[in-house]
């Protein structure tokens, strides 16, 4: 009999539907209080690079900021994938949950504020964080996610690198029901 539950259960697991959701806005945003040439570098957007930065150093703390249309229908489960680093290593991040009022192309540190809700934090690259509250909140509208480092900088691809190693979400939604 626990054998039959078992393959039961694998089984519903099995046809479960899931799906990835590549990042579809992501930015590097500076909170500093340094200039580059006679700009404050926090007003400066960083939303069109190849690269996104998270790296908290004496003066110089930048974010990862992360957007994503979730589904209409709340998921069962919800998953932030989070890719191997362009550089940096045994890192430590906080994954963050914040607004979603922000434009990838003009977003900086003087035009998006640093509120939001922790969610968790996650040590070593090709990891995943639940993240499903976050999901189901946002469904049908744009989840925003910030990334950040205790500590050290680390490097990954952005959406606008054309690489695959991205900043994703993985969906997973319940068997369907059949009467």
């Amino acid at each position: 009999m626990k054998v039959l539950a078992a393959v039961a259960c694998l089984a519903a697991v099995a046809a479960a539907a899931v799906g990835i959701g590549l990042v579809e806005r992501d930015a590097t945003v500076s909170y500093n209080g340094m200039t580059c040439g006679a700009v404050p570098c926090e007003s400066i957007p960083l939303g069109m690079e190849s690269t996104v930065v998270s790296f908290r150093g004496n003066r110089d703390y930048r974010r990862i900021l992360l957007g994503f249309d979730v589904p209409r229908d709340p998921p069962a489960s919800c998953s932030l994938m989070i890719p191997r680093p362009v550089e940096g290593a045994d890192y430590k991040l906080a994954v963050v949950e914040t607004d979603s009022n922000w434009d990838e192309a003009t977003v900086s540190g003087a035009t998006k504020s640093i509120d939001g809700t922790r969610i968790a934090t996650v040590s070593a690259p090709d990891a995943s964080v639940d993240i499903t509250d976050a999901c189901r909140r946002a469904a049908g509208k744009r989840l925003s996610l910030f990334v950040n480092t205790e500590a050290q900088g680390v490097t990954f691809n952005s959406r606008q690198s054309g690489k695959d190693d991205v900043f994703a979400i993985q969906y997973a939604y319940p068997p369907p029901v059949h009467d």
